[in-house]
């Protein structure tokens, strides 16, 4: 059974960042014993928090996970991952693990169910973000002109960025079967002194 330290690590891990009452209230937990945990993770560097102001009154905390913090809940699934795809690429090549992420990325896609009635953008967008935010993806978007933009700002295989930069295929994959959309990559960044990734993509509509 996990405690209750765990569950705020996994909830801040899925929903990216959240006040103390958003947390009790997901999570089921009295707000006290929450902000008790906060600050102890927030003393050793697991999370971080901003003030937020939301109309009249006194400004909320709001909490998020630091790198240190992500790489608390994560697994060691990442070192698998990576040995696979060094094998796939000394193996059959470089192409050969590029289909591979590719695949895989289309595959993730059938597990979900998403209009994309293109008349309905902004309804079809926001609910792509929601899904993704789930995942552990944070997406942002805007519609420019006769394309839309679409900024990832938080990837869930963050341990994976430096070592594998071809694991963005994967993600480009997902998001273009989702969407139904052939996804151009834009941009692709990573933060100093950080494994997490920036990426911006676009489509035409």
């Amino acid at each position: 059974m996990k405690s209750n330290r765990e569950k705020i690590l996994e909830s801040l891990g899925v929903t990216r960042q959240a006040t103390i009452q958003k947390i009790a209230d997901q999570l089921e937990i009295n707000p006290i014993t929450v902000r008790h945990h906060l600050l102890r993770m927030q003393n050793e560097g697991l999370v971080t928090s901003s003030e937020q102001r939301a109309g009249v009154g006194r400004p909320h905390l709001v909490f998020q996970l630091t790198n240190q913090g992500r790489q608390r809940i994560s697994t060691n699934y990442h070192q698998l991952v990576n040995s696979l795809l060094d094998s796939v690429q000394t193996l059959f090549g470089r192409q050969a693990s590029s289909e591979l992420l590719v695949a895989v990325g289309q595959e993730m896609a059938k597990s979900y169910d998403l209009d994309t009635d293109e008349e309905n953008l902004s309804e079809m967008m926001n609910s792509f973000c929601d899904m993704m935010a789930n995942e552990g993806f944070q997406i942002e978007w805007e519609h420019k002109g006769n394309r839309v933009i679409i900024r990832n700002t938080s990837c869930p295989y963050y341990n994976l960025e430096n070592s594998n930069h071809e694991i963005c295929l994967l993600d480009q994959s997902f998001f273009s079967t989702l969407l139904g959309k052939d996804l151009q990559l834009e941009q692709f960044t990573v933060e100093t002194n950080s494994n997490c990734s920036h990426c911006v993509y676009s489509f035409e509509l």
